[in-house]
């Protein structure tokens, strides 16, 4: 009939542009997974880094203690003894009345030290890895029996340390911290990555290189 408009037929609805219809539900799907994943990897890293950061503190700690167990044990006469278990260590003094080694009580700096969870000393002496004690963190069992567990390290009154090589190691991976003294007292601390070979972060004596330019330094003058 003239003056009626024809009605569209409903297959000629007009389609919207697919950029207007928003994200599918596989897309959403996929960007959470995609989201999921960046904050485990972030996370894990975190973690990593924490991880490696208690091992650093702890190594670090061992050297400045040793550093200044021999500046005091020197000052004072007297001979200082660490005692080394797989989880921690202990100083004991040689009491030479008694001729036997007592624990160090009243000093905060030799305090016995327990470490973290996951965390495990491995010690050598004299190139010879030393079998320790497992259980408990530093028990020494029975004090009458002290003979039985005497400290491994020794720092004597003349400021001198035995040579070792403590490694401190997390679960099974291996160790990336080490505190170790060579024959000439040379006291270090040193790093890795992975089984990289060991780093100097710190040490007691100078580098040969930077002695001698000291000392050509001071032969100029």
């Amino acid at each position: 009939m003239p003056g009626i408009r024809p009605s569209l037929p409903i297959t000629g609805c007009r389609a919207f542009p697919r950029d207007a219809a928003g994200f599918t539900l596989m897309e959403i799907l996929v960007v959470i997974v995609v989201i999921g994943v960046i904050v485990s990897a972030a996370t894990l890293s975190v973690n990593i880094l924490g991880r490696d950061r208690e091992s650093q503190e702890e190594m670090e700690r061992v050297w400045a203690v040793l550093q200044q167990a021999r500046e005091e044990m020197e000052l004072q006469g007297l001979d200082l003894g660490m005692f080394v278990s797989t989880r921690g260590y202990e100083f004991l003094r040689f009491d030479g009345r008694e001729n036997r080694w007592m624990p160090m009580e009243g000093d905060r700096l030799f305090a016995t030290r327990e470490l973290p969870e996951g965390l495990r000393f491995r010690l050598w002496v004299e190139s010879r890895e030393i079998v320790m004690k497992r259980d408990g963190a530093v028990d020494r069992g029975d004090r009458d029996e002290d003979k039985k567990w005497p400290p491994q390290i020794m720092v004597l009154s003349s400021g001198d340390i035995m040579p070792f090589e403590l490694q401190l190691e997390r679960d099974s991976e291996p160790a990336k911290w080490r505190v170790e003294v060579l024959p000439d007292t040379d006291l270090r601390l040193e790093k890795r990555e992975d089984t990289e070979p060991w780093q100097v972060v710190a040490q007691t004596k100078p580098p040969e290189d930077e002695k001698d330019k000291r000392d050509a330094t001071k032969a100029r003058r």
